[in-house]
C-alpha cells in the first residue's frame, strides 16, 4: 500500500532504518517502565497519553480538512 500511495520514497526508507534501532531499546525500556510503576499510576498515565495523541491526531487531522 505504501508504494501505491506514494509513500514508498527514499526519506522514508532512511527514516525507517534510523529508527529500527530503537524498536528493541524502546521495548525494553518499557517492559522496565510496566515492572517499575504501580498499575494504579501506570494505567491512568498510559489512558492519559494515548488521549493525547487521540487528540494531536484528531487536530492534525480536522486541519487537512480545512
Amino acid at each position: 500500500p505504501y508504494f501505491a500511495l506514494g509513500q514508498f520514497d527514499a526519506a522514508n526508507l532512511t527514516a525507517s532504518a534510523v529508527l529500527v534501532p530503537l524498536a528493541p531499546l524502546s521495548t525494553i525500556a518499557g517492559a522496565w517502565l510496566v515492572r517499575r510503576m504501580r498499575p494504579e499510576l501506570f494505567y491512568p498515565f498510559t489512558y492519559a497519553t494515548v488521549a493525547v495523541v487521540a487528540v494531536k491526531l484528531l487536530w492534525d487531522g480536522i486541519a487537512g480538512l480545512l
